[in-house]
């Protein structure tokens, strides 16, 4: 068997599978199929879905996945406390962590 014709096939068992109802363990059961086997054929078949077509994509560019979402960096923001320190915060911090940072550095010391 040829390899477009084994994915071919193994297409078909998997659209079957998933017209049937039925669970994996039924189904294979039903067919003489592996369960490991039929795993792994919709497993590769999900991967090969979700990733995005090259033919889709105009001759010169190659689709780009971000792996995090980019954010523009925000300006420092500068916090005066009122025994004339101050805070230069230049990202997002946790607000009960700032809390306590900021109670501690108010104590009177000694």
């Amino acid at each position: 068997m040829k390899k477009a014709e084994k994915v071919a096939y193994w297409r078909q068992q998997v659209d079957a599978f998933q017209a049937s109802g039925l669970t994996v363990k039924h189904y294979c059961a039903q067919t003489g199929i592996a369960v490991a086997t039929l795993h792994y054929w919709r497993k590769r078949f999900a991967d090969s879905e979700s990733r995005p077509l090259l033919a889709a994509v105009p001759e010169g560019f190659l689709p780009v996945t971000l792996a995090a979402p980019v954010r523009t960096p925000a300006s420092p923001v500068e916090i005066y406390l009122l025994s004339g320190r101050s805070l230069k915060l230049a990202a997002p911090v946790d607000t009960h962590w700032l809390q306590t940072l900021v109670q501690i550095l108010e104590r009177p010391c000694g």
